[in-house]
């Protein structure tokens, strides 16, 4: 591993070290990610570990992101300047959230913030219709009278408080039913 010994010429051992106890990502997998993002650098080696790689980059890097309807929430939700472009510890974090290690009330929070598309700390009707959209495709894919069908039946089995929103911790205790949900909320590196 020839290039090791250079990548750790910015990501040094101690950093290495600490990224494995912040993150549920092992040393090969931020070693493999440090790998990736270097090789959009010109020069072959990540010189700024906060260098904000916009999300066309990110994207082709990722798969996972590019084909995935809600794409430019991920990639949001995961900037720490909430500017869709991602450093290479808010990339960390995006793969430590995806990580099959990564606990699923972890991912269930994640979740939550991704699908809170007006950011209300809440998941009401406007969400909700906006992510039936994103799962069937353009507008108009469902008559407007099912999808209100649809969100009352989330609403009136996942909203225990009568609000009319989804909280996190209802959100999070739906989401713990779901058997497949980690494996839906996971991709590998």
């Amino acid at each position: 591993m020839g290039s090791t010994g250079s990548s750790l010429s910015v990501l040094t051992q101690d950093i290495l070290e600490e990224y494995t106890i912040l993150t549920y990502l092992n040393k090969a997998e931020i070693l493999h990610l440090y790998k990736l993002f270097s090789r959009l650098d010109k020069t072959g080696q990540l010189q700024n570990l906060e260098f904000r790689f916009p999300p066309e980059c990110v994207e082709n890097m990722f798969p996972q992101i590019q084909f995935n309807p809600f794409k430019d929430r991920i990639l949001k939700v995961f900037s720490s300047e909430k500017d869709e472009k991602l450093s290479f510890e808010d990339m960390l974090d995006l793969c430590s959230v995806m990580s099959d290690k990564c606990p699923d009330k972890v991912k269930a929070a994640w979740a939550f913030r991704i699908l809170d598309f007006d950011e209300d700390e809440c998941i009401g009707e406007q969400d909700l219709t906006h992510v039936i959209n994103r799962l069937t495709g353009d507008e108009g894919q469902i008559h407007a009278e099912e999808q209100k069908h649809i969100i009352d039946i989330l609403l009136n089995e996942i909203d225990i408080s009568s609000t009319g929103k989804i909280g996190q911790l209802e959100f999070m205790h739906a989401v713990g039913k779901i058997s497949d949900f980690p494996n839906s909320f996971c991709f590998r590196l």
